[in-house]
């Protein structure tokens, strides 16, 4: 006996067996219920959504011996000879072999007959985009004025080549893709049907392969049962699709969040020698970089999410997960055309790697450093139930001090904590550093009152000694003196103990910068570039040189001359 393909045998013999198609299965029915038929529709989506299907079981509905009706009876002598194709009033057509004008006109006249023997004449066209001008206008004419007992099925996946004025006189169902999790659920009941046993993440695999479409889907878990001599699993599913599996696309996010630039060629090479198709795999690792970014905001991300990858995400700070996410989304529009994709998508995994180092220009502009992460210190992570910590900037520069002088800013603050990669029990202690800073502010301002303004705009920090500094602006130079005072600074110092920490308290004041001559009037445009270009040089080293045109001689015709 022949083998029937698994998208032949279980294909839907009812609506109800219809997959991720509800609004069209709903408006189909009613319409079968209420005995409203129109004479034409068309039925567009991607290949594999059910179109064809839909379009028999419609002809089944109106045909049926106990019909019209949303339930056909699949027994009667109408509904076997249209699901064997053989039936003398639903005739099947294929758009794209039928394309001359004097086919669609002889299909055109054998409409105004009537039916042999049903109520209706069927013509289900398929691929109709592929019918050409003339014959367009041929079902034109007869969608003017349409024979009573005429109905038109119009399949295509591309409904924007359908000449409007057909679009105008039909009624359009526009399928859509199958979302992933409805096409598992249905090759989870076809698995159980032939007593097979596949994996749950190979299904996931087959889901994703087939794009949205169930008969691709069924067509790829096909293939899978007939490489397997037993259960199909993961690696299987890997092998035989050409994709990456989800380990290893977990591993390669972990690899990225330990900033490991030395294993990404292999990775890379890895790819290319499995043949796995590299634009598929970035689109599986830019999708699994979303999910992380939604767990990272605080969502739940997608349905079965495993805590690997939550343990993976909280290894990023969302800052740094953003721009992966936007490089790989980058990186997919660069891949179409690259003249070589595979050094593309090393160089793009290798920056990725390198995000966390990266500091943005806004912060070299505003006169702060950040400290590369020290060798080995990358691999320190912290666990998946503390937030992500955040990069603390180190002491300014005499360079950059001096930008900030002359940007007005007049404050030079020195953090007391270098930004590096934190372990479990460091990201816990700088993170009660935080809050202890903060209760100190509150419980410092209800102490002192008269402080309370000062300390509210007063940066206050921990040193790795467990001092308290509290670096205020200098315009604050009266609550500074205030604070100072020994009456002032015992009560700052017990307040401090009573956080338990060490009880010293040191109160600084930023250095104003040099006093510039009093102004009548607000910067001219030309002072405030002025000032960008040597903030800018200064912290890059850079340089203004004069550029001479280069003066052209004239032709010898003289200056009127025309050139040549």
């Amino acid at each position: 006996m022949a083998h029937e393909s698994l998208a032949r045998k279980y294909r839907p013999r009812t609506f109800e067996e219809m997959v991720g198609q509800e609004a069209v299965v709903r408006t189909l029915t009613n319409a079968l219920k209420s005995r409203k038929i129109h004479p034409a529709y068309i039925f567009s989506g991607i290949r594999g959504v059910g179109k064809t299907t839909a379009a028999r079981l419609f002809a089944k509905g109106l045909n049926c011996e106990k019909g019209p009706t949303a339930l056909p009876c699949n027994e009667c002598a109408s509904c076997l000879e249209i699901a064997a194709a053989r039936s003398m009033d639903v005739q099947e057509i294929d758009g794209a072999t039928n394309t001359k004008a004097e086919e669609a006109r002889d299909l055109m006249q054998a409409a105004r007959y009537m039916p042999v023997r049903d109520r209706f004449r069927v013509f289900i066209i398929d691929e109709v985009h592929m019918l050409s001008t003339a014959a367009f206008n041929a079902l034109l004419k007869t969608l003017e004025e349409p024979p009573p007992h005429a109905v038109f099925l119009l399949a295509t996946t591309e409904p924007h080549k359908i000449p409007e004025t057909i679009h105008s006189r039909a009624q359009h169902f526009q399928f859509r893709r199958v979302a992933e999790a409805q096409v598992i659920r249905h090759l989870q009941a076809v698995c159980q049907k032939e007593g097979v046993e596949v994996d749950a993440e190979a299904l996931r695999l087959v889901a994703r392969a087939g794009e949205g479409s169930v008969r691709d889907g069924l067509t790829l878990l096909d293939r899978l049962l007939a490489y397997a001599d037993g259960p199909v699993t993961e690696a299987i599913a890997v092998e035989v699709l050409g994709v990456v599996g989800r380990e290893a696309l977990l591993g390669l996010l972990e690899l990225l969040s330990e900033g490991d630039t030395g294993r990404v060629p292999a990775f890379v090479d890895g790819l290319r020698e499995r043949g796995q198709s590299l634009e598929h795999f970035l689109s599986d690792f830019t999708e699994l970089t979303r999910d992380a970014l939604r767990i990272r905001l605080g969502g739940e991300g997608k349905p079965g999410d495993d805590p690997h990858l939550a343990r993976v995400a909280s290894r990023f700070s969302l800052e740094d997960l953003l721009r992966l996410w936007d490089l790989l989304v980058a990186t997919q529009q660069r891949m179409k055309g690259a003249p070589d994709p595979d050094a593309l998508l090393e160089l793009q995994l290798v920056k990725a790697a390198l995000l966390p180092k990266i500091l943005p220009l806004d912060q070299l502009l505003a006169g702060t450093t950040v400290a590369a992460p020290a060798e080995g210190s990358l691999s320190k992570r912290r666990d998946a139930s503390e937030p992500a910590g955040r990069p603390v900037a180190t002491a300014a520069s005499p360079d950059s001090q001096e930008a900030n002088e002359e940007a007005g800013d007049g404050l030079r603050f020195r953090a007391l904590i270098p930004f590096q990669r934190m372990d479990e029990h460091e990201a816990r202690s700088f993170e009660a550093e935080d809050e202890r800073s903060e209760r100190f502010r509150e419980e410092a301002s209800h102490r002192l009152p008269l402080a309370g303004p000062a300390l509210s705009t007063a940066r206050i920090s921990l040193d790795p000694e467990g001092a308290i500094h509290v670096a205020l602006p200098a315009a604050a130079a009266t609550a500074a003196a205030l604070l100072n005072s020994r009456e002032r600074k015992l009560q700052l110092e017990e307040v401090a103990r009573g956080l338990g920490l060490s009880g010293s308290v040191l109160i600084e004041t930023a250095e104003a910068g040099p006093a510039e001559p009093a102004r009548t009037g607000p910067a001219t445009p030309e002072e405030e570039h002025g000032q960008a270009v040597k903030r800018v040089m200064k912290i890059l080293g850079g340089q203004v040189q004069k550029v001479t045109p280069v003066a052209l001689e004239p032709p010898a015709g003289g200056t009127d001359a025309e050139p040549e």
